[in-house]
């Protein structure tokens, strides 16, 4: 490519009280809006923030495209990237479309290139029938269609592999990275105060089942010690909270369970930084950002020994197997009463955490778009 090439940006996951996905596009997005050189990036985004703060290179689309408009948000989407976006592609003379998300042009009139987190809709369908199809059907066809593909982990481009029988040498691994201007140790008493938690687990994701809370609550509730809290975050959706809190009221702590709701993304740090550790003990995972997040923070971390997350905690976790509750009850149990290796874990954690950073991942992606 040439210098100054125009790269037209999907921001339409850009949300204002961001988890998970719009998390990675918020840091991601915003990391390559501030490459001025080489790239001329064009972002289009309903987000009045990126309107607001990168005026001159924001176009705002309609509300309506938004993810928390659920699948019909999706269908509006999928139309618009056919059509409008299709044609102002050609009208501003792109040379590229790079989408952070799993989503694209089925005939596209420029080069594009997608970034896959994971295939959970085919790996759980169950989950929302209406997505697999998608999955199943749409996107391998937009895959076949671009010009590079951007997988978050190896175990990311290992799925794409084996469901879509893709060209390996088309697939990227680009990690994703840990905001450390966010993300430090922060101990504040106040936000303990304002949660009414003292000595806590913690927890930080939705409550989808492949995260393994209920499992996670059970091995809890095992624990022989009756001064620990297990607290979690994450949005009380309409779905999958109800089903853990009938599970949560079977059990002898459940008194000592602290569901928060979702919690602003300025207090997570200090919830990392006071907690014993986390529990991410998660059955799939594209990646796993939280275990980052609190390696930062200082918070040890008990994780899952499957899926993308080894990748991810490396040697500076403490693993067990997802499906064995006494296991998990082992590591929270360890993790009390072995002082030495809680304090290693910390360490070697923020270590690790070196190694995963925002602009080294917009600088790759940025690479990859500039080849194409």
């Amino acid at each position: 490519m040439s210098q100054l090439s125009k790269i037209v940006v999907n921001g339409t996951y850009l949300q204002d009280q961001a988890s998970g996905l719009g998390v990675v596009n918020q840091n991601l997005i915003s990391a390559l809006l501030n490459f001025n050189q080489q790239l001329d990036f064009t972002l289009y985004s309903h987000s009045k923030y990126y309107q607001n703060h990168y005026p001159n290179q924001t176009i705002a689309v309609t509300p309506s495209l938004s993810p928390d408009r659920g699948f019909s948000g999706h269908l509006k989407r999928f139309w618009w990237y056919q059509t409008n976006l299709n044609w102002q592609l050609k009208k501003q003379q792109a040379n590229l479309f790079f989408s952070p998300v799993p989503e694209g042009i089925l005939f596209p009139n420029v080069a594009q290139v997608i970034m896959v987190h994971d295939l959970i809709p085919l790996k759980y369908p169950e989950l929302n029938p209406k997505w697999q199809y998608y999955y199943r059907y749409i996107l391998p066809i937009i895959l076949n269609k671009s010009q590079k593909i951007i997988a978050i982990s190896q175990h990311t481009k290992q799925d794409l592999i084996n469901n879509y029988k893709l060209n390996p040498e088309t697939i990227e691994v680009v990690y994703l990275g840990c905001d450390r201007n966010l993300f430090y140790p922060q101990p504040n008493l106040q936000i303990l105060q304002k949660y009414q938690i003292n000595k806590y687990f913690l927890y930080v994701g939705d409550m989808r089942f492949y995260k393994n809370l209920s499992r996670c609550l059970m091995a809890f509730d095992n624990l022989p010690f009756n001064d620990y809290q297990f607290v979690i975050t994450g949005k009380k959706d309409n779905f999958f909270y109800p089903e853990i809190q009938r599970q949560t009221e079977k059990l002898a702590a459940k008194d000592r369970i602290i569901f928060l709701d979702y919690v602003p993304t300025e207090e997570l740090p200090s919830l990392y930084s006071q907690a014993q550790a986390l529990v991410f003990a998660s059955l799939y995972e594209g990646f796993g950002l939280p275990i980052l997040e609190a390696m930062a923070c200082g918070c040890p971390v008990i994780t899952s020994n499957v899926t993308s997350i080894p990748e991810v905690g490396g040697e500076s976790v403490l693993y067990v197997d997802p499906y064995n509750i006494e296991d998990i009850t082992q590591a929270m149990y360890l993790l009390i009463t072995n002082s030495a290796l809680r304090n290693n874990l910390i360490h070697q954690g923020q270590e690790r955490v070196k190694s995963f950073n925002w602009s080294t991942t917009a600088d790759r992606i940025k690479q990859i778009l500039f080849n194409n």
